[in-house]
């Protein structure tokens, strides 16, 4: 056995050898690629220990591609896969989104329409118990296994329930669940729309087509559209997104490449039903991509204003290529450029750790001195905007991450005291059960800072977790905003995912920013 998949080995490394070299007439070329198939067979013949050479030409591969730029990749059978299901936008299972917390499965919430929501889980639920086997300790890995499956396929589990003493037994039959890119749109206010973005998927703009009719038959006049923290995806359904709102024959991207069909420009159609409302766009480090393809192109065309931080400054456009056993590689082909002729992507050629790192720079990119040693371009206005790599936003704001030792514990123990406790509180706020979700955010609104007992929340923390040793002052310093996240998780578990976004709008300083900035983007729709 071991000298077939030997001969095999040697086999594949001649035929690829010979194949390459017919490709290459560059001499240092083929003699480096000779070098790879040399030192394949001896690590193959002499290495210390046995070896996984599939795993190692993978690194080969991964390593290779590094030497490209930061974003051509290769993808193994495996994770493509589900790569693929995220922009799709489904997959088959039983639809909650979990977390692992005192060692289960933990319901944060049901997808609403899945099999987990019709079947009546709710947020707080633990799942003990799948098909009669413990699911204690279980991985995050080993849930995807037991818990995904083909749609038809059924799947019994064991439910630990706050508030009943015997644990309930639900079969769920699976479905196709989708993955949603809208996060949530509501009314903020009277007449200010709010839509959150993830990513940019198949069926992103057909979210945000009817996320936005809805708010506009509710009333909506003015409308925010938070692109952070969105790494990107299918360019089509930004330039689709962007079309929606863009009332002209303007170009709103172009690519350009070596190769003559990397170039592309993307037009704007004018057309009637075109939305023609005043639009904040907020982004931030981490907006990337599809993102920086939309905010740039709402504000050189000046039919929205950027509010937040620079955004990544990933530009480079990838053609996938699929290989023999399942797994594909993606090959940067061509560069973003947005309409007045900004290139997008950020610069790479001090290695990729640098690359990345420059994201944790403080005001990179805020300061006067930093903004003067970027190209200067004109809007179609005339307004200036600013090369050098990513969209910088026309109001700079960050968020306030600045929390004391006390509340930084709290906000990243892996066990969710705030999703936990106000699961455990909940029972306090029941004479809102069957009331309005505005009927609690008014409550909300006039009790600020007042409505859950800080010393008993400390008490309860230290109680799960007495390795803690919470500060009361320090807690006392950010209150509000712990206060504030309390109460969020408390309008997801009675209402929805939408409220539980509306609560958290109102400390979050970047969106305040783009609702005070509406006014400026007003002046460019008048």
């Amino acid at each position: 056995q071991y000298m077939k998949n030997y001969k095999k080995l040697i086999l594949t490394t001649t035929l690829l050898a010979c194949l390459l070299f017919v490709s290459f007439s560059n001499s240092n070329t083929i003699g480096k690629l000779k070098s790879l198939s040399y030192i394949i067979r001896l690590v193959e013949n002499y290495y210390v220990d046995e070896v996984d050479l599939g795993e190692i030409l993978d690194g080969a591969i991964h390593g290779f591609l590094d030497e490209l730029d930061p974003h051509s990749s290769y993808i193994n059978s495996k994770d493509f896969k589900y790569m693929q299901e995220s922009l799709e936008g489904e997959f088959e299972g039983i639809g909650i989104e979990f977390a692992i917390l005192d060692g289960y499965i933990t319901v944060i919430s049901p997808i609403p329409g899945t099999p987990s929501d019709k079947a009546g889980l709710v947020g707080g639920d633990k799942i003990v118990k799948i098909d009669g086997e413990s699911a204690y300790k279980i991985t995050q890995d080993e849930v995807f296994k037991k818990l995904r499956g083909e749609r038809g396929s059924s799947v019994e589990v064991t439910i630990q329930r706050i508030g009943l003493e015997e644990d309930i037994i639900i079969n769920l039959i699976r479905d196709k669940i989708p993955i949603y890119s809208v996060m949530a749109s509501f009314l903020y206010n009277e007449d200010t729309g709010y839509i959150k973005v993830n990513r940019f998927a198949q069926q992103t703009y057909d979210e945000v087509k009817t996320a936005y009719n809805e708010l506009e038959k509710s009333g909506m006049k003015n409308l925010i559209l938070d692109l952070r923290n969105n790494g990107g995806g299918l360019m089509d359904q930004a330039i689709s997104i962007l079309d929606m709102f863009v009332n002209s024959n303007d170009t709103i991207l172009y690519t350009q490449g070596r190769i003559q069909n990397a170039n592309e420009v993307f037009y704007a159609n004018k057309n009637r039903k075109d939305k023609e409302i005043p639009i904040v766009v907020l982004i931030n480090r981490s907006s990337a991509s599809a993102s920086e393809i939309v905010s740039g192109a709402f504000q050189d065309l000046d039919r929205g204003i950027v509010v937040g931080e620079t955004s990544f400054g990933k530009g480079l456009v990838q053609k996938q290529f699929m290989l023999d056993d399942g797994s594909a590689v993606r090959i940067t082909v061509a560069k973003y450029y947005t309409p007045s002729g900004r290139l997008i992507q950020r610069e790479f050629e001090n290695g990729i750790d640098e690359y990345y790192n420059n994201l944790l720079t403080d005001n990179r990119e805020a300061s006067d001195s930093l903004l003067a040693k970027k190209p200067v371009f004109k809007t179609k206005k005339g307004r200036n905007v600013y090369g050098g790599g990513g969209i910088t936003p026309d109001v700079y704001s960050t968020q306030n991450i600045d929390f004391s030792p006390s509340t930084q514990k709290i906000l990243t123990d892996p066990n969710r005291l705030i999703f936990k406790y106000a699961k455990n509180i909940e029972n306090n706020f029941k004479k809102f059960r069957n009331k309005s979700f505005n009927n609690f955010y008014s409550y909300i609104q006039k009790n600020k800072n007042t409505i859950i007992n800080q010393n008993e929340f400390i008490d309860w923390c230290n109680k799960n977790n007495n390795e803690l040793n919470l500060i009361q002052d320090e807690i006392g310093k950010d209150w509000i905003y712990i206060e504030n996240r309390i109460l969020a998780e408390l309008a997801n578990s009675i209402w929805s995912k939408n409220d539980y976004y509306h609560v958290l709008l109102n400390e979050d300083q970047q969106f305040l920013k783009a609702l005070e900035s509406m006014e400026k983007a007003k002046l460019l729709v008048d």
